[in-house]
């Protein structure tokens, strides 16, 4: 009869342990739910980069196959031009600086 009387305690303190741990402990439910939230809002944030990151591709495409766009880059950001062109570079001026 002490058997069973210890066997009972035993597997009652061990229900208390895995309870308190269950609602409790590291991984109780309340962190569960809190990362199930966050990783919600980590997939919606990654969607967002997604379709982001899907027009930015396709505004790259469509301006690497443009040849006006490629044109309007070599002339603008490299300064390049044709054969028979002449290439002319104007000075800004400061409006607060004085004139020589």
């Amino acid at each position: 009869m002490l058997l069973v009387k210890f066997l009972n305690l035993l597997v009652f303190s061990l229900i208390i342990v895995a309870l308190y741990n269950l609602f409790f402990g590291i991984d109780s439910k309340r962190n569960f739910l809190a990362l199930q939230k966050e990783n919600q809002e980590l997939l919606l944030k990654n969607k967002a980069l997604a379709k982001e990151n899907n027009l930015l591709e396709l505004g790259i495409q469509s301006k690497q196959k443009n040849d006006a766009h490629a044109e309007k880059f070599a002339r603008e950001e490299l300064n390049l031009i044709y054969q028979d062109e002449q290439f002319l570079k104007f000075e800004e001026n400061k409006p607060n600086e004085p004139q020589q």
